[in-house]
């Protein structure tokens, strides 16, 4: 069986194939995910993406990256992606100000103390290098790429390999989860 962890970073996952831009422990292969995927035609079973997808810079990469896990994936594979969610930041923004600040402290990790959720939303959106996905943008993308989009609850999943693999837990975040299902080729 072949998992692949794409955008490993600092959440590399035993026995998966992390895989990263830069070398880091825990990372087994060097790749610009963003240009392509070093894997034969329907070789892998499972793709795993963390907060990854949201930092390509371009919608191309984006673009490239789901089209080339198509390629790679088994017609029974799946692909679970996490994200931050424009629709969850823009509400939390609106409803828990004060939450959206205090989970920005706790988790992002960056040097920086937004002293409101309005500077925050904008720190965000300058900081992130790629794109904030809402729910119909990377629907229509990943249907280009030949998938279905289903969101799923953290850590659960109709597929074992695909639980209990998340990082960043809902109450903690806003971020969502999702799993793609290859579409037959057309």
């Amino acid at each position: 069986m072949i998992k692949l962890n794409c955008g490993a970073g600092v959440g590399p996952l035993s026995g998966w194939i992390n895989i990263d831009l830069e070398k880091s422990p825990g990372v087994d292969l060097i790749v610009d995910l963003g240009a392509g995927l070093p894997f034969a035609d329907a070789s892998v079973d499972f793709i795993h993406s963390e907060d990854f997808l949201s930092c390509l810079p371009r919608i191309e990469q984006v673009r490239c990256f789901l089209r080339e896990a198509r390629r790679v994936l088994r017609p029974a594979g799946c692909m679970r992606l996490l994200l931050p969610s424009l629709e969850r930041l823009t509400q939390a923004w609106r409803e828990r100000p004060d939450w959206l600040v205090e989970q920005w402290r706790k988790s992002v990790g960056l040097p920086l103390d937004p002293p409101t959720a309005g500077h925050l939303v904008n720190l965000a959106l300058k900081l992130n290098p790629g794109f904030f996905f809402d729910r119909e943008t990377l629907e229509r993308l990943v249907g280009e790429a030949g998938f279905r989009l289903r969101e799923v609850e953290f850590g659960r999943s109709g597929h074992a390999p695909l639980r209990d693999i998340d990082l960043r837990h809902p109450a903690q975040s806003v971020s969502v989860y999702y799993e793609c299902d290859p579409l037959p080729a057309r």
